[in-house]
């Protein structure tokens, strides 16, 4: 008799028969990997890729196991206009693991306003991953309230409360002083 013998490994079982006893020559009977959560197969340790397999004719004992490994996911940052990021921006990590932090970084006059996933976080660290993140840091110009007000002896013309963007130039008010002044 021929002995049929399949492993799961450490990160999986196996459905059918896992210890087969067969004649010479015939064929033994399906068995499958079965990847833990969060794991996945990759192929058997003599190289067979189907994750079912059915050993036919068989002439030899057979031990094999199969290679089932966690599922990883990448983790993708990418920078806007008017910024830039540090840290490590293209990550490949484990299920249920962190990625390294990362930070956005606006460039002069600019700040940095959230991530394209609405997280406000900078820097940003996530962590426990259960899936691929693919996120854009987003910045805005910075503004500039510019307030004129005039005195008891006098008062201001135009536009006397403006909002400008960094490195604009604000419109043009005039003082108008009070009589006698």
């Amino acid at each position: 008799p021929m002995s049929l013998t399949y492993r799961g490994g450490a990160n999986g079982s196996i459905s059918g028969d896992a210890s087969q006893t067969i004649d010479y020559n015939t064929d033994g009977t399906a068995v499958t990997a079965v990847p833990a959560a969060h794991h996945h197969f990759i192929d058997w340790s003599d190289g067979v890729t189907d994750i079912t397999r059915t050993d036919l004719a068989v002439i030899d004992h057979l031990t094999v196991t199969a290679n089932i490994t966690i599922d990883t996911y990448s983790v993708n940052y990418v920078a806007g206009s008017n910024g830039s990021l540090s840290g490590n921006t293209d990550q490949v990590i484990d299920h249920g693991s962190d990625a390294t932090t990362v930070s956005g970084n606006p460039i002069e006059g600019y700040h940095f306003v959230d991530w394209s996933d609405g997280l406000d976080d900078n820097p940003r660290t996530d962590t426990n991953l259960i899936g691929p993140i693919a996120v854009i840091a987003n910045f805005a110009i910075n503004v500039y309230d510019l307030t004129y007000i005039g005195d008891a002896n006098g008062s201001v013309s135009g536009d006397t409360a403006q909002a400008i963007d960094h490195g604009a130039n604000g419109s043009a008010v005039t003082a108008l002083p009070a009589a006698h002044y």
